[in-house]
């Protein structure tokens, strides 16, 4: 029974393993575009895309809406703390930044907000 509840949050796993990998890396060989505060940027969008899966990969439990979309953001910004600890101590020469976290914290509120506004909207157009 856990095995397929589990089976059931592949997508979310998957997100989740992707941005501890990518995250975790010690020396990223990646060059970003000259963009200003480009990293900020992928972090909202990282996370905004983590809130979603987690939403999307959700919607079939029976708990309250409100209670699990509140489980689903602490679940996140929580992830998004621990990442950056975890860079702090173990993946020199990375370093935890906290605006990287705020940034996380960020895309997580804009993710949960559309989601919220998109899925109301799509809710009025089924009905």
């Amino acid at each position: 029974m856990l095995w397929r509840k589990i089976i059931g949050y592949w997508k979310s796993i998957l997100v989740i393993g992707a941005i501890a990998y990518v995250s975790l890396l010690r020396e990223p060989n990646v060059i970003l575009p000259s963009i200003p505060r480009i990293d900020k940027w992928i972090h909202m969008l990282m996370y905004l895309l983590l809130v979603w899966i987690l939403l999307w990969d959700s919607k079939k439990e029976n708990l309250n809406a409100w209670i699990l979309r509140t489980i689903i953001v602490i679940f996140s910004i929580i992830f998004g703390g621990f990442i950056e600890i975890l860079q702090e101590r173990y993946c020199y020469p990375r370093t935890g930044d906290w605006l990287d976290w705020l940034a996380d914290c960020i895309g997580v509120l804009i993710g949960l907000l559309m989601w919220i506004i998109g899925y109301k909207w799509y809710e009025r157009r089924m009905a």
